[in-house]
């Protein structure tokens, strides 16, 4: 179920990539009214969204919504909504529905019950979700050994979201409150694409195909599971 697609460089990655994401939702919009992209943060995809929101999608029957979130508000430089707003909701666009996970709750926990009212209303399945993965193989907000992790993995658990407070490392900073899919939202899509670029984080995912604890290496659960197809996208 897994695909790899590895490319010499970034420029022809992200050219493939966009490509793919806007074959997959268009063939979506004409078998369904309204669909979903979920999309992830980070500085690895922006050169991606923003080739996204130039294309010829009839962007206003696509809901765009966060893969994950920090608990931080949305002027923070650190916010993955603050990032969407900028790379990929411009152009073309502009005019798509966006479900943000952040609210004005003090904290994920107390925020949870209301983003997740908001995605149970998101059209489903997802067409396309947009991963990244850190260094400790996580993925979405999914850490290692995490507070919250093993309820968020339970695919008997039918929350699409659930809040993860994360043991604080160089990968999470200091923003280790956080909104995250849970592996039954992330199952909830029709196409899973894990998009990350260097020889280091290659690395990373060759060692997470391999036996050991999914809590040592979240990115695992969706790896073994044969629900969804799995697309590696990768350049140097």
């Amino acid at each position: 179920m897994i695909k790899e697609f590895l490319f010499e460089n970034r420029e022809q990655l992200f050219a493939e990539l966009c490509k793919a994401c806007r074959n997959h939702l268009q063939r979506s919009l004409m078998e369904n009214e309204l669909t979903s992209l979920l999309v992830s943060g980070g500085s690895s995809p922006a050169p991606l969204y923003e080739s996204l929101s130039k294309t010829d999608l009839d962007w206003q029957r696509i809901h765009v919504a966060l893969v994950d979130e920090r608990w931080v508000d949305k002027d923070h430089q650190a916010s993955n909504e603050a990032l969407i707003l900028r790379t990929l909701l411009i152009n073309n666009a502009l005019k798509a529905p966006f479900t943000g996970m952040k609210n004005s709750a003090s904290s994920a926990a107390e925020g949870q019950p209301e983003t997740e009212k908001q995605y149970q209303k998101l059209p489903k399945p997802f067409s396309v979700t947009l991963l990244g993965m850190g260094s400790d193989g996580h993925t979405a907000s999914l850490f290692p050994h995490a507070e919250g992790l093993e309820q968020a993995l339970d695919e008997n658990n039918p929350q699409l979201t659930a809040a993860i407070k994360a043991k604080q490392s160089e990968v999470t900073g200091t923003s280790t409150e956080r909104l995250t899919l849970t592996l039954t939202g992330l199952l909830q899509s029709e196409r899973l694409i894990l998009l990350i670029t260097g020889d280091e984080k290659l690395s990373v995912f060759r060692k997470a195909m391999t036996d050991g604890p999914i809590e040592d290496m979240p990115i695992r659960a969706l790896l073994r599971q044969t629900k969804v197809p799995f697309e590696l996208y990768w350049a140097p």
